[in-house]
């Protein structure tokens, strides 16, 4: 039952080993977005200047634009190379979430050692207990199939943008090298969304693999377990912690409801909690537990810092007494994904202290 010293060091442990995993493919995507960008955006500078060209100075009709050879080459391009780095994407994603299953899976066993009676048979039984053949398998495949190309379109968007900013400057009559210029800049814009779209796509599908394999786990050693706890980050100094998920640290679960949901590309992690030593047959005083509080933790907080988390009409609300720390989160529903708890915006929590 007990959150020991050491159970907290094994999860920042895995955390530390989660996050390598994510800032390798977050470096590997990024390199390949800039590179990529540099080559199209020649293409695209020769074709702008083309249909500068076909204009004789001014900028020309939605038919000549749609007729410059350059110019529509260069959207080709900018096509070719969002398709080879969505396959990318892909490949890596996969990559990283077998990486983050396996760390996961293996992990469970000491997680749940770390909170029984030390020479224990039941905490000898945790670390070396066999896992269940062919799960991570399954967890990737599960990931391959949910990243399917007809879901993510992103070089039928970025085309499709490019062509509505080359057609803008007819409907508005901007000077052709202002369009120009501007025309460039937002192209890149696009393109570059497109890798924040990937990004959070492979980040939230690797952090998604790495909980459901400890999901898997837990469920292996589910003889001496009694639920798991939402455990967050609680450490303001990173900046990567939200209202929500301090507010859903150390809620505990039980072991067959999936999670912890967090937002896209949020860190939560599934810590494992052991039965009491009581109920698991041991006469013998039972530590202290040591999970920190998240609502004394960020009480004890610098008001700067409490102020970053939070924000001013959010905190303040809070401090009143108006809101409960429980109001924080909100369940949200999004289509093409998982349900997912995150930050209740101001206008409902102002609702939630009128009521």
């Amino acid at each position: 039952m007990p959150i020991t010293h050491e159970t907290l060091r094994l999860v920042e442990q895995m955390r530390r080993a989660v996050g390598s995993i994510l800032d390798s493919v977050t470096r590997t995507l990024v390199a390949a977005w800039v590179r990529a960008w540099d080559q199209a955006a020649i293409d695209v500078a020769a074709g702008i200047a083309e249909v500068l060209q076909a204009g004789d100075g001014r900028w020309p009709s939605r038919r000549v634009i749609e007729r410059t050879a350059r110019m529509m080459s260069a959207l080709d391009v900018i096509a070719d190379a969002l398709a080879r780095l969505a396959e990318l994407t892909r490949t890596q994603t996969v990559a990283s979430t077998a990486e983050a299953a396996r760390l996961a899976l293996d992990g469970q066993g000491e997680l749940i050692a770390s909170q029984l009676p030390y020479g224990s048979t039941q905490a000898f039984a945790a670390r070396y207990r066999r896992q269940r053949p062919d799960t991570v398998d399954a967890i990737v495949r599960r990931t391959a199939e949910q990243i399917n190309a007809r879901h993510w379109p992103l070089a039928d968007e970025a085309t499709a943008a490019m062509k509505r900013e080359l057609v803008r400057g007819v409907v508005v009559g901007d000077n052709p090298r202002t369009t120009a210029a501007r025309m460039l800049r937002n192209l890149e814009g696009e393109f570059n969304g497109g890798l924040t779209r990937a990004l959070n796509l492979a980040r939230t599908e690797t952090l998604d693999a790495h909980r459901q394999a400890a999901e898997i786990g837990q469920e292996d050693h589910a003889d001496v377990l009694d639920g798991w706890i939402w455990h967050a980050e609680l450490n303001s100094s990173r900046g990567r912690t939200c209202p929500s998920c301090w507010a859903k640290h150390g809620t505990v679960h039980p072991l067959t409801e999936p999670g912890p949901i967090d937002h896209q590309q949020g860190r939560c992690s599934r810590t494992p909690k052991t039965k009491s030593w009581a109920d698991l047959g041991f006469d013998i005083p039972e530590p202290d537990d040591v999970l920190p509080d998240a609502r004394q933790v960020f009480d004890s907080l610098p008001e700067q810092e409490r102020l970053a988390i939070m924000g001013r009409r959010r905190l303040d609300l809070l401090d009143s007494g108006a809101i409960a720390w429980a109001d924080l989160p909100q369940l949200r529903t999004t289509t093409g994904w998982r349900d997912s708890f995150g930050i209740r915006p101001i206008k409902d929590l102002e609702r939630l202290a009128t009521t």
